[in-house]
């Protein structure tokens, strides 16, 4: 390892800008010095030949192979523990002796990459045990490839006691593990994590990585695999897949945890986690309680928990399926609670099983500020809007996956998903208009309450069949998605106008029915054809046929009822459609490079009808969609991904539905029967190199979509600012993104640079009272993070700028810029007598914002923690949110000719006391010698 100078400090302090790096100057200089002496430690428990019994006064001695110098020497204490430590890296016979049992030899072939080496237990063999025992530690690189495979074996990295696989993962080099908890390979996100090849816990659980000991890892593994649920709109290829290897002996057990947190505000926190693992068979119970933002299964604690139902999805109609979070649950007072369990067990060789439940009962009362600026062609005006709203949304879920393995070479799987929602939400609030002048035009006052009842359905099976011969496979699937609503709720408004003429006050009083109901069915099948050793020819075809209708029903409050029915407002809409599409493919592959050319021959028939008017509108669409895919591996740690695709989306029944929606009178929407989908070219290039030994990681990515037919709002509005507004097709819209990513370890890793980069670009059009309005949105935005770790202390440091600026042709007044800039700093540090001290803080500055929401503010949290009992799994801890009760959520939206900027009421100030009591089946914390 080379020596450290004071010209590398400047040069990196130049390079990156950052005076940070003078002031951890005295830091790095004592860090390098113990670095370059190039020193190994060693270190083992001596035990008796039961094994049960540590030996005090063992000696043990390192002799030099070389020379044959006695280099080390020390004896085991009461514990049978012993250290050896300054040894220079070279070979050593280490020697174990007891005047009671027989000697146990061991050779240390050494390295400079890994200097501290733990034997863990020593069992010495019976006196009159006359072979001699010679073990030679021969240690395999900490990271290395085997195949596609990268492997990192995890004894090679040290960890802390009483460590989980987080914080195994945050010590390897090329991972990143981000606050949430999300995981990073390569600059890459982990789709999947998996243990011992295994779903754990449900889908895409990083609960391993939260409750897993580390020292129950044999080795972290990272690969790519085939993506099965490819479609138009989710064509990654690829999933990016972590595999946890467990040791024999960890292969079962039990863990959880118990925590309550109360404060004198009035907030609280509760949280019951129950898990066991015996083989295959996995059980897991939860339950939480909470009145803080930790409340909500956010993204984070979905996959901490692995809790596949807590998260929210939609599908095409072509069955794909996609996630999103709840990011409700960031604005608002909330209140949730949630509990559910999970199992999964291999019932025998040839079936397995999973069946999951949950409930959920979350409730969230937020107030919010919204000043809007409208840019028309020939004036401004502005909006200033009042709310607040109240909601309560309860959902059951129920999840059933049946996997049987017919032979060695067939697979059949059945799933089926069923969640019932109920939804109760009411909403007020007031608008004043003000004109280019500042003189208030109009107020509106709004009421709106609902109560909705929904389900939705989805079964599926699928039959996988491999053959003999190589990549040679057939893949059939059928899927059937059921959904149902009915809602029933009030619409009130009152608007006051105040120009000359004054137009006498009016009001709206209705109450409005709505029943819907969606069908829709996919089949589909694959068949893979191996030419050779270097050609695959897939061929493919699949059918979606869908129906869906909806029926609104509008009575207006006459006579002190509301019996009468408002024509203009009541209509019951049916949409059909049937999708096919055939394709080929055809995959070339080598050692260095692959491709794959395909295309697939869609044709699009759909039948809308207003069942009110009988008027039908029917549309056929034929069209190619062609894709390419082209990877170029300059080494295992090297590649060059170039890729083109087409897709498109279809029209959501809400946007057919030609009855207006006036549930906001002053923002009425129209659906559009006329509409025709989206057909959209994308082009992403992508290059990454790595360095799994250093961590050094690079990683860069470009993409550019063109959308023909891209869905568009049409606004017309009228001289009191009331506006109108339909979907149309649009041609022209085009978007471009490009990123670089890099990561510069220091310092034997002790430091890490992460700067990143990026731009975005986005041309899209609209039309405003008939005319074409085209907007350019360009954002440049960079970032520096500084990140320094030892056993002890972890410290970051980093901050992020972007600066954006829009430009309309509708009017000149809207082409603004503003910025956003964000900084901040965590700080973490092991103290004496097991405690522990956690801060962070956020300063968040906005410019060139409308007046009153250009923001400066600090989100500053602390907490201490004390570890208890033996085991050290009780966990005290008094934490601090918002010292400075700044908390706000300022954001700024662009539509069309619409700038918006909105400040939403969120939790402050608050203080927890916490208790945590983690269960596991490990007895023996320092079973070895944690």
């Amino acid at each position: 390892m080379p020596s450290f100078q004071l010209s590398d400090v400047v040069l990196i302090s130049k390079r990156t800008g950052c005076f940070l790096t003078w002031c951890f100057f005295v830091l790095f200089i004592s860090c390098s010095m113990e670095l370059s002496a190039q020193r190994m430690t060693i270190v083992g428990i001596v035990q008796d030949t039961s094994g049960q019994q540590s030996l005090q006064h063992a000696v043990v001695m390192a002799v030099r192979i070389a020379d044959s110098l006695l280099t080390g020497f020390t004896r085991s204490d009461k514990n049978g523990s012993f250290k050896l430590d300054s040894l220079p890296v070279d070979t050593y016979q280490v020697i174990i002796s007891h005047p009671l049992f027989g000697d146990k030899d061991f050779i240390i072939l050494g390295k400079s990459d890994n200097r501290f080496i733990d034997f863990k237990k020593i069992i010495l063999p019976p006196k009159s045990y006359l072979l001699n025992e010679v073990t030679i530690l021969g240690y395999a690189d900490p990271v290395y490839y085997k195949g596609d495979t990268l492997v990192y074996t995890a004894d090679s990295f040290n960890v802390k006691n009483n460590a989980v696989v987080e914080d195994l993962l945050k010590k390897l080099p090329g991972i990143k593990v981000d606050k949430d908890g999300k995981i990073f390979s390569q600059g890459k996100a982990v789709d999947q994590v998996l243990v011992d090849g295994d779903e754990f816990f449900g889908s895409d659980p990083t609960i391993a990585t939260k409750n897993l000991s580390a020292k129950s890892i044999e080795s972290v593994q990272v690969y790519d695999k085939k993506n099965d649920n490819t479609s138009e709109k989710n064509d990654n290829e690829t999933l990016k897949v972590m595999n946890l290897q467990l040791k024999d002996e960890a292969k079962k057990g039990y863990f959880g945890k118990v925590s309550a947190a109360g404060g004198l505000e009035q907030f609280y926190e509760g949280e019951l986690l129950l898990n066991k693992f015996k083989g295959k068979q996995k059980i897991s119970l939860f339950a939480l309680g909470s009145n803080t933002p930790h409340g909500s299964f956010g993204w984070n604690e979905i996959y901490e928990y692995g809790l596949d139902n807590e998260r929210n999805s939609f599908s095409n109609d072509d069955g794909s399926m996609f996630y999103y979070s709840n990011n409700n649950q960031t604005d608002g007072i909330p209140q949730t609670y949630k509990t559910g369990f999970y199992y999964t067990d291999q019932l025998s060789k040839k079936n397995k099983v999973s069946l999951n439940y949950s409930y959920d009962n979350i409730k969230i009362n937020s107030e919010s500020s919204t000043t809007s600026q409208y840019f028309l062609t020939d004036t401004t005006y502005k909006t200033k809007k009042i709310s607040d709203s109240h909601q309560q949304r309860q959902n059951q879920s129920i999840n059933l996956s049946i996997n049987h393995k017919a032979d060695s070479l067939t697979e059949i799987e059945i799933q089926s998903k069923f969640k019932y929602t109920l939804n109760d939400q009411e909403r007020g609030e007031t608008n004043s208009f003000i004109s280019a002048g500042d003189v208030l035009t109009r107020t509106t006052t709004i009421s709106n309450s609902n109560y909705e009842k929904s389900y939705r359905w989805n079964n599926s099976i699928r039959l996988t069949r491999n053959f003999h011969k190589r990549d040679r496979l057939l893949v059939i699937n059928y899927n059937l998605d059921l959904s149902n609503s009915k809602s029933d709720g009030f619409l009130k408004s009152d608007d006051r106008y105040f120009t000359l003429p004054a137009l006498p006050a009016d009001s709206l009083d209705e109450r409005k029915y709505a029943t819907g109901d969606k069908q829709v069915q996919v089949g589909s099948i694959s068949y893979t054809e191996p030419i050779g050793k270097k050609i695959k020819l897939e061929f493919s075809y699949d059918i979606s046929l869908s129906t869906g209708t909806q029926n609104k029903r509008t009575l207006d409050f006459v006579n002190g009822f509301y019996n009468t029915e408002n024509p203009a407002l009541t209509n019951n809409f049916r949409s059909v459609r049937s999708i096919q599409r055939i394709g080929t493919k055809v995959t070339y592959e080598v050692r260095k490079y692959s491709l794959s050319v395909g295309t697939r021959l869609r044709e699009v028939e759909s039948s809308n009808t207003n069942l009110q008017t009988q008027e039908k509108i029917s549309l056929t669409i034929r069209n190619t969609l062609p894709y390419l895919t082209y990877r170029y591996k300059f080494s295992d740690n090297q590649s060059l991904t170039i890729r083109y695709s087409t897709n498109s989306r279809q029209p959501e029944l809400n946007q057919l539905q030609p009855i207006p929606d006036n549930s906001n009178p002053n923002y009425i929407v129209k659906g559009n029967p006329d509409l025709r989908p989206t057909f959209t070219h994308s082009l992403d290039f992508s290059l990454y190199a790595f360095k799994p030994v250093s961590g050094k990681n690079i990683w860069t990515n470009m993409n550019f979509s063109n959308t023909e037919d891209a869905f568009a709002n049409a606004t017309f509005y009228d001289s009191y600012g009331r506006r109108t507004s339909e979907t149309i097709n649009v041609n022209g819209n085009y978007y471009f993104n490009s990123s670089i990513n890099f990561t510069i370890p220091l310092f034997a890793r002790l430091l890490e640079l992460t700067p990143n980069g990026n731009f975005r670009y986005n041309h899209s059009s609209n039309f405003v009272d008939g005319q074409k309005n085209t907007t350019t949105e360009s954002s440049p935005s960079g970032g520096l993070e500084v990140r320094y770790h030892t056993d002890t202390i972890e410290f970051s440091v980093g901050g992020s700028y972007a600066y954006n600026h829009t430009n309309a042709t509708l009017n000149t007044q809207s082409n603004q810029s503003y910025t956003s800039s964000d900084y901040y700093a965590s700080f973490s540090m092991e103290l004496p007598w097991k405690m522990k001290l956690e801060t962070d803080a956020d300063y968040s500055a906005d410019k060139h914002r409308t007046q009153g929401y250009n923001l400066r503010y600090v989100i500053w949290n602390a907490s201490l923690s004390k570890t208890l009992l033996k085991n050290e799994n009780l966990i005290a801890s008094i934490r601090a949110i918002d010292l400075l009760n700044e908390n706000i959520n300022n954001q700024r939206s662009i539509q069309d000719n619409v700038i918006s900027d909105v400040k939403t009421t969120i939790i402050g100030r608050y203080l927890l006391l916490k208790v945590v009591y983690k269960i596991t089946s490990d007895k023996k914390k320092n079973d070895d010698h944690d």
